[in-house]
């Protein structure tokens, strides 16, 4: 029923009898093309629904994935057939409904849905093709449908083709399906030329003063190609022509009913009604010939805009052209990881991660020029589809898309990032630690980048601009810019560029400044600083030698957040007798507008506060061990948030703690150790810091932590240290700083150090089988509702988060296999499966816990195999060591090897959980959930990472001041093809190709590694490197990429 196509395409047989899942199309149309989101499902003709930027413009109504398996056969597309062979007429629908007598199939390919179907009695097959339209002005979706003739005769065809269901452009979805009866009173629609249609909203819906027209539009045109030539078809809107009286949609009643070319003469009725888009062909078709019909679905701002696009692109020629743009889209960037193993599924799944993971984080895109180089994000976005229909998911409709994102979503998925294109060095680093507010908590919320051009006389005219095109430009940027905004005026002004237009946008950007902002969002998560630490650890990777300057240029801020934190005790209240922590963040919105989104001196009116990242980690650290729970026992969910598990939501209510956050903590406070103390750096810090880091160290270095009652003591000291410190800086800071020598820094981070080992150990103390992730407290208040008496600690049951952040820490091989070998044992392995849940049973753990409670076991966060942490924890066996551990694991745990029967879904697609066999529905075991967009994507890449390059690419010996560029990889020898090569792309760009003539794993007492190396440089010079390492220049130039092809012997 699956089956690999081209190495990259996911085919299904009878889809429609397969099990039920959605998905999308990527949403790429070019750096120069505007997107469009669609989304699918595996029921009738497939799209369920498309539209603009959000479900603000949809253009078909926007279904969640448990509706559109029924809508999406009504609705969505729809081929109403009549076929004439000889004396025997078939009247059907192909695709409406499953039938073995039918042979159907789905092909997923990266940008392009193809749906097959034979009707076996009439020897027709029709093909659907799906894509969006690439490297366009506009946003469009577009479809082909080729109907083929297998028989040795000819057949006549009457043919209605198209969409049962056309929105106007600008109908929001939730107001459409909250008054769909009403709103249908503004729709109307016009055939324009009798080439296309155009579907508009009379005027504005808004029920306010401010009443306006509207002047843009959806569009539908098609065109036919026969052996005779290409025609453009005159359209229909009105559904009735279609389906007459039947509203349902269930049958064609009226095509039905009258001969197909006859619709064409009828009046069609736009008003009071929604509308469809169908052509209709009376055709015959050739013994084995065939018929194609195009059709596009976009959106433009004005009428001229699509009679301009109908005349000048509606051929034969340009579909095809755009289906190779499509295609190439996406293989580029592809191409970028292109792997070559024995195992095409594991080569192609490896594609496929990394097109996914950058749909959410974004591909890097580098300008740059002699004088400066700016990093920029393409097709980043807010993840959301049928499944996820919780998330108000957005996709910019702009030249050179980028989207708004959650701050952990982005980071985690950066993560690699310099190690896919070294030139992005610290971009990521400063972007996300900038964000880290004075109280060490971080905004939501990620906005789409601008910049502001500095360079007041930039030479606008020598790059063609005419005088006034120049002023004009220059006025509308005067608040910021895009790079989609900059193609677009140029565009719509028809400037007439004597360069490229990146030529003259690199030189643009190189005298601008980037603008990055943020807004608070929804609250303070407290694992969204411990994504940074992977940052940190993948640019050290590639720039050992650059440890110094990464720590001490001083080039970094601080986020001025509106929203604080406020004092325990105003968080504190009694519900139903029950001492609770609610309200725990408040906001002020006028402080954002009056002083920007950065710390300034003066009270927020001077200058931006600067400083640099290691005086951040350093003020980071502080904050974090400042908020260390009762008794050690975790990380304080003192912000109203959990970490990252969301669905525990009520823990922070009951003064949860996290344990992942503590051993990340530990993590942190390992940097401190790669600077020497003797070194000149300093770390320097507003001055409203002192005394609360003199306050903490002072009482972490004083107070004895053996007795409870001593541990509650010091617990209510350090919050009382953290309050008035938050106190100090509500209002800003006054500019003056206060620093430390390196030999400070170290014995303060030395007392952080001893704190928060003695936490670690009360954590692994309170249960001696599997860590505790999480705890919550019981609080008692003496009588007058204020002293604290008591915190009593809970550990929840054990879940998989805490277990990885504790390998991830393991000091050897053999406490790594310890942990691993408890965990093999425990409820958290799925022995069904042969996975790893999120959890064990959370039966006995109080319903406060969050929404996971109320979830059936085996279902998302309670007790399923949830694929980011899951994958986080085979990567830590990886990195730990555990080698044949690591890979037996994967032969049941990793998605490309699943039997995709099981899975549901191609298993070229990660989804966000695998309902696991806690479920009590045994049909779910095993299947995917909520498709592609999750922080799996990363977690394989990393393991992909690890098995061909090794935990870091270089090392640099300072003795020598040397870089050392040596790869170690850990690839089994099965991995290997039939002529003993393994191939994978490094920095994007260079192919590396491993020989193992031997035919041995590559790990292991008998494995082989890296024995010589041949290198062949960009101007074609080939050059040897004997030995496990590659030194010098010859690593410099690996580094910056001046180097085609890396031939590696193993031995």
């Amino acid at each position: 029923m699956y089956s690999l196509q081209n190495n990259q395409n996911m085919r299904i047989e009878q889809y429609q009898t397969s099990s039920p899942f959605a998905s999308f199309l990527p949403g790429l149309a070019g750096p120069k093309g505007i997107p469009m989101w669609a989304f699918y499902v595996n029921r009738g003709q497939g799209l369920a629904s498309f539209g603009v930027k959000d479900k603000s413009s949809v253009m078909t109504e926007f279904f969640p994935a448990d509706k559109s398996y029924q809508m999406v056969p009504y609705q969505g597309f729809r081929s109403f057939l009549k076929v004439k062979k000889e004396n025997d007429v078939f009247s059907y629908e192909p695709f409406f409904e499953s039938n073995e007598k039918h042979e159907e199939a789905m092909t997923i390919a990266p940008n392009r849905l193809t749906l097959e179907h034979k009707h076996q009695a009439s020897q027709v097959a029709i093909e659907v093709d799906y894509l969006t339209l690439p490297n366009e002005s506009i946003p469009g979706l577009i479809r082909e449908v080729t109907i083929r003739n297998e028989n040795d005769q000819p057949v006549q065809l009457e043919m209605a083709d198209g969409l049962a269901t056309m929105f106007p452009a600008g109908v929001e979805n939730s107001a459409y399906q909250a008054i769909g009866n009403t709103m249908k009173s503004w729709f109307d629609a016009t055939t324009v030329d009798d080439q296309f249609n155009f579907y508009f909203m009379r005027g504005s819906t808004a029920d306010e003063a401010n009443v306006s027209e509207v002047h843009n539009g959806n569009v539908y045109a098609s065109l036919l190609k026969t052996s005779d030539g290409e025609t453009v078809l005159k359209p229909i809107y009105d559904r009735e022509l279609i389906f007459g009286d039947e509203l349902a949609l269930h049958s064609p009643r009226a095509f039905n009913q009258h001969q197909a070319s006859s619709l064409l003469e009828k009046e069609q009725v736009s008003t009071n009604k929604v509308s469809c888009a169908f052509s209709v062909i009376d055709q015959t078709i050739e013994a084995n010939g065939e018929i194609k019909l195009y059709s596009v679905f976009v959106q433009v701002d004005h009428l001229d805009q699509a009679k301009q696009f109908v005349n000048e692109k509606m051929n034969q020629a340009q579909f095809d052209a755009y289906k190779t743009q499509a295609e190439t889209i996406t293989a580029e960037l592809m191409n970028q990881v292109e792997t070559k193993t024995a195992n095409p599924l594991f080569d192609a799944y490896v594609s496929q991660n990394y097109l996914d993971n950058g749909l959410r984080g974004g591909f890097s895109y580098i300008f740059e020029n002699e004088a400066n180089k700016k990093v920029f994000y393409l097709y980043s976005r807010k993840h959301g589809d049928l499944e996820r229909d919780y998330n108000d998911f957005s996709i910019s409709p702009s030249f050179y898309s980028q989207g708004n994102g959650n701050y952990r979503d982005m980071n985690q998925n950066r993560r690699l990032d310099v190690l896919f294109e070294p030139r992005i060095e610290d971009y990521n680093i400063k972007q996300f630690i900038n964000l880290i507010q004075l109280d060490g908590h971080n905004p939501l919320a990620i906005k789409a980048v601008i910049y502001q051009l500095n360079n007041e006389a930039f030479p606008f005219e020598s790059y063609g601009f005419t005088k006034d095109e120049a002023t004009l430009f220059k006025q509308q940027i005067a608040e910021g810019y895009t790079p989609g905004s900059a193609l677009k005026f140029i565009k719509d002004k028809n400037v007439k560029l004597n360069v490229d237009f990146e030529a003259f946008l690199t030189d643009l950007l190189a005298v601008s400044e980037e603008v990055l902002e943020a807004s608070h969002g929804e609250g303070f998560w407290i694992d969204h600083w411990t994504y940074n630490l992977d940052l940190i650890d993948s640019y050290l990777s590639v720039f050992p030698d650059r440890l110094q300057s990464l720590f001490f240029s001083e080039d970094y801020t601080y986020y001025d957040s509106p929203a604080s934190i406020r004092p325990q005790q105003a968080k504190i209240s009694k519900q139903d007798e029950k001492v609770r922590q609610y309200d725990a963040v408040e906001e002020d919105e006028e402080k954002t507008h009056e002083n920007g989104q950065w710390v300034r001196k003066q009270y927020g009116q001077g200058d931006v506060v600067k400083t640099n990242l290691l005086s951040k980690l350093f003020l980071l650290s502080a904050n974090k061990v400042s908020t260390i729970a009762p008794f050690g026992l975790g990380v304080e969910m003192e912000a109203g948030k959990p970490g990252w598990n969301d669905a525990l939501n009520g823990l922070p209510g009951m003064f949860g703690a996290g344990v992942s956050e503590l051993y990340e903590l530990k993590r942190l406070l390992q940097y401190f150790e790669k600077v020497n103390q003797n070194d000149q750096g300093t770390v320097k810090l507003p001055i409203e810091t002192e005394h609360f880091i003199s306050q903490l160290t002072d009482t972490l270095a004083n107070l004895p932590r053996v007795m409870k009652e001593d541990q509650l003591t010091l617990w209510k000291q350090l919050t009382s240290i953290r309050d008035d410190y938050r106190q100090r800086i509500a209002s800003g800071v006054e500019g003056k700083y206060v620093t430390f020598n390196m030999e400070d820094v170290h014995k303060m981070v030395a007392v952080f150090n001893d704190y928060v080992d003695f936490a670690v150990n009360a954590v692994e103390q309170f249960d001696q089988n599997l860590v505790p992730t999480y705890f919550y407290f019981t609080m008692s208040l003496a009588d007058d509702g204020e002293e604290i008496l008591d915190m009593i600690p809970h550990a929840v049951s054990p879940f998989l988060e805490g277990i990885v952040k504790k390998m991830k820490l393991a000091d050897s091989y053999e406490e790594a296999k310890e942990l691993y070998e408890k965990v093999k044992v425990s409820p958290i392995y799925d022995q069904k499966l042969g996975m790893y849940k999120t959890s064990g049973p959370i039966s006995n753990d109080p319903v406060e816990l969050g929404r996971a409670k109320f979830f059936t076991p085996g279902w998302l966060e309670n007790e399923s195999v949830f694929l980011h942490m899951t994958y986080k924890y085979l990567l830590e066996l990886l990195k730990s060591g555990l080698y044949d551990e690591f890979f037996q694991d994967c032969e049941t745990g990793l998605v490309a090897y699943l039997d995709p029967k099981m899975y549901g879904r191609s298993i070229l697609e990660n989804s966000s959980f695998i309902a696991s066999s806690a479920n009590p529905d045994p049909s779910t075991h095993g299947k995917g959930y909520v498709a592609r967009l999750s922080g799996s994507t990363i977690e394989f890449l990393n393991m992909w990472m690890e098995m061909f390059i090794g935990k870091e690419p270089f090392k640099y010996d300072e003795a020598r001041n040397e870089l050392i560029f040596a790869l170690k990889p850990v690839l089994p020898k099965d991995f290997f093809t039939e002529s003993n090569q393994a191939q994978f792309k490094l920095f994007k760009q260079i192919d590396v190709i491993y020989h193992n003539k031997q035919n041995k794993d590559t790990y292991g007492d008998d494995g082989v590694q890296p024995v010589h190396y041949t290198l062949t440089l960009s101007n074609g010079q080939h050059v040897q490197a004997e030995g496990p390492e590659v030194t010098g220049s010859l690593a410099e130039q690996i580094r910056s990429m001046d180097v085609r092809q890396i031939d590696v012997e193993l031995g």
